[in-house]
């Protein structure tokens, strides 16, 4: 893209231009020339200068103005001051081709107002206004510094010399004027440089300063030979006049290219004077000044002073004194306002600390409740996963023990039905014979199934009693006799008939048949069984050994495990269900024992369990109090507690559920957590759809209410699961099953 050309001006080539032009000039000056003509040319110069000064400032104004940089009123009041000197050189060259002395003339108000647009571009400046709290502070130190200028330049008249004072009032006012002016605009210019450190503002700032101290220089050269006899020629005021044409077109060009976009500078923060700059002891030089000119009027008396200038100088001791005042009053001020701000932000800093505190306080809480609720869920993953791998494993079993039976009878009934009539009697004995055996193993893994299932669904158990352990073993033997003798294994008691154990006497019957049926399995013909009894401590140890085949190590390690299940054959091909050892594992816990078992491959088996003696020391599962449902509710979380206890049945169930939903302590609306640990259920499938029919009465929103089940036994998870995937079919519930109070808290939110 094709630049512009006031972006195609650079400063440098136009200060050498400038720099060119001078010399021209003051060569031009050194031509042996009449005065008249060289007072022509050195205004036709002058005013050729201001005005190309003049077009390439408003060049860049009108090009600022279209773009719309922030510069664009500080460059249309540099415009307007060069305009003036323009105007103004131009008159004067008019009054000097017609040789009319032009001073004091209409040139002189185009000057002045030229100084005034200059000082009007250097407070218009992008982000340059003087702080409020300033203002008054800038007033009293211009004034001291005009007082003070007048009192300078009026005591330099009673210098020591022949001061021309041969002018009216007017004119010798006029020679005062222009340096004066120029000092006020000075003093302008370096407030602002200092109150506003924005490098950009700054490098502005100083051209303008450097353009203006020109102009001082010439104005006070030209006060001393208006005044005083010359001591250089007229075209030599004018090159100060020529440096403050550079400066303002170069600040001009440097405002154009620095200082262009609004925001910029909206953004840019302003700081107040700051008092350690030397600028502010110049009231206190000038104060000395004066003070030192009336001790020279008080001690010298050939020292003469008018009744004016030294009323002038009382004046600027008050002015002074009062700019002191202000300048004390303003730092109180703004200590003040420190201390406050110091205060108010020790108070931020106290309450955001304490808010990051308990902020992080109520992090470190929730990422531990997190942490809990994390490990709980691995653990439920893992158990889980352990519960899907032992189911696989159970349904592989049974697939594989329940088709092989179930196929040899299917192919035996096959051959029966369509060759019956080609077998004579043995060979259909034969048959009958190997089909009861398949129906035999078949039955007897169904009844295992449902004996261990029953077991892990908290069913199938009795009222624990005291019994003779002889008699229940003695019992048991006379069962197994008959397979006992056609395998010819002796079966030995070794029981002391005055022990006793306490529990539940089916189930322990149940284990002794299993270990016992195994120890016959497992032994060849003419070996030895053995059951013995003995008092350990509070407990009795009942033990089933055997002289038979032993279990190697690799199978020790699968045995009482459900994700294991296999079955072995016996000595003579006998077949086992593979679910006897659970079952017995199940039953003796259950009763409050434990079962091991010891074994080497080929020196047979040993298999002992413990039962209890007493009632006191069996409590696996609590005593259930009477059954009843309680029910409370936390209002902070929001969650209502209802507790199962004792055997819980569809009608049990109903008429609790119905005192506590039209109870008055009753919250719809909040989530519950149901602890089922001291319950019992006696529920079937059957009862599911009464159950459901149940909560269709329940009042209240329904819609995402939340139930935590809290389980503990197999048969709560086991009803659990079950309710729960059937009201969450029918209803909009969520309904989750938890171990812990911790998790199910966690769940609902609380």
């Amino acid at each position: 893209m094709s630049l512009s050309f006031p972006d195609r001006i650079k400063p440098l080539p136009v200060i050498i231009s400038f720099i060119v032009l001078v010399s021209f000039n003051g060569l031009g000056n050194l031509l042996p020339l009449s005065n008249h003509v060289l007072d022509v040319f050195n205004a036709a110069f002058e005013t050729l200068v201001s005005t190309f000064a003049t077009v390439i400032v408003v060049v860049l104004y009108l090009e600022s103005k279209k773009r719309d940089f922030a510069v664009s009123r500080t460059l249309l009041f540099l415009a307007l001051s060069l305009g003036a000197w323009s105007i103004g050189d131009s008159i004067y060259l008019y009054l000097v081709i017609i040789k009319i002395d032009p001073f004091i003339s209409l040139t002189d108000a185009f000057y002045i107002s030229a100084t005034l647009f200059v000082t009007a571009g250097v407070i218009l400046m992008p982000g340059a206004q003087p702080p409020s709290h300033r203002r008054n502070l800038v007033f009293v130190e211009i004034s001291i510094l005009v007082l003070s200028a007048v009192v300078l330049f009026s005591t330099l008249l009673m210098l020591r010399g022949k001061p021309d004072l041969n002018y009216d009032l007017l004119t010798l006012l006029m020679v005062f004027v222009y340096p004066v002016l120029d000092i006020i605009l000075l003093w302008i210019i370096m407030i602002v440089f200092f109150t506003y450190p924005e490098k950009n503002t700054q490098r502005v700032l100083g051209t303008i300063f450097a353009g203006v101290s020109f102009l001082f220089l010439s104005d006070l050269n030209y006060l001393v030979t208006s005044i005083y006899e010359p001591f250089t020629r007229d075209f030599v005021i004018d090159f100060g006049y020529y440096g403050f044409y550079g400066s303002m077109l170069v600040a001009a060009l440097q405002g154009y290219r620095q200082l262009r976009s609004h925001k910029e500078n909206e953004t840019k923060s302003v700081n107040a004077f700051k008092a350690g700059k030397w600028i502010v002891y110049l009231p206190g030089i000038l104060l000395i000044v004066v003070i030192g000119l009336l001790l020279i009027f008080v001690l010298n008396l050939s020292f003469h002073l008018s009744n004016g200038i030294v009323i002038l100088i009382g004046l600027i001791i008050v002015l002074f004194i009062l700019h002191q005042y202000m300048v004390i009053a303003e730092n109180i001020k703004l200590t003040r306002e420190m201390s406050l701000v110091n205060v108010q932000l020790e108070t931020k800093v106290a309450q955001r600390t304490a808010e990051l505190s308990r902020a992080n306080d109520e992090l470190h809480e929730e990422m531990k409740e997190r942490e809990k609720a994390e490990q709980h869920l691995a653990r439920s993953n893992q158990d889980l996963a352990l519960l899907n791998r032992d189911k696989d494993k159970l349904f592989s079993v049974l697939a594989h023990d329940l088709r092989s039976p179930l196929g040899s009878m299917m192919n035996l009934t096959s051959l029966l039905a369509e060759n019956i009539h080609d077998f004579d009697e043995s060979e259909l004995l034969e048959i009958i014979g190997t089909l009861n055996k398949s129906a035999t193993q078949t039955f007897q893994l169904f009844n295992d199934l449902l004996a261990w299932s029953a077991v892990q669904m908290g069913r199938g158990e009795r009222e624990k009693e005291l019994f003779q352990v002889y008699e229940l073993v003695s019992e048991t033997v006379i069962i197994l006799a008959a397979e006992a003798n056609r395998k010819q294994v002796r079966i030995n008691l070794v029981i002391d008939k005055s022990l006793e154990a306490f529990a539940d006497k089916f189930a322990i019957q149940t284990v002794v048949r299993n270990l016992l049926s195994n120890a016959i399995k497992f032994t060849p013909a003419e070996g030895a069984v053995t059951i013995e009894a003995d008092p350990v401590k509070d407990t009795v140890r009942i033990s089933v050994n055997d002289t038979g085949i032993g279990i190697s190590k690799e199978k020790q390690k699968k045995l009482f495990r459900v994700d294991e299940v296999s079955s072995s054959p016996g000595t003579e091909g006998e077949k086992g269900t593979g679910f006897g050892l659970l079952l017995c594992k199940d039953l003796v816990e259950r009763n409050g024992g434990k079962i091991w078992f010891e074994s080497e491959k080929g020196k047979g088996s040993r298999f002992h369990f413990t039962l209890p003696v007493r009632e006191q020391n069996v409590s696996l599962i609590p005593k259930i109090p009477a059954t009843r449902v309680n029910y409370s509710s936390d209002f902070s979380m929001k969650i209502a507690y209802t507790t199962l206890i004792g055997e819980i049945n569809t009608t049990v169930l109903r008429s609790e559920l119905s005192l506590i939903w039209s109870s008055p302590e009753y919250n719809p609306d909040f989530s519950v957590l149901v602890d089922l640990h001291l319950a019992t259920f006696a529920i079937d499938t059957a009862d599911i759809p009464a159950v459901l029919e149940i909560f269709s009465a329940m009042p209240g929103q329904r819609k995402n209410k939340k139930f935590a089940l809290l389980t503990a036994t197999p048969q709560q998870v086991a009803m659990s699961t079950m309710f729960g995937q059937n009201i969450k079919s029918r209803y909009p519930f969520n309904v989750e099953i938890f171990s812990t109070y911790e998790a199910a808290l966690t769940w609902l939110g609380a």
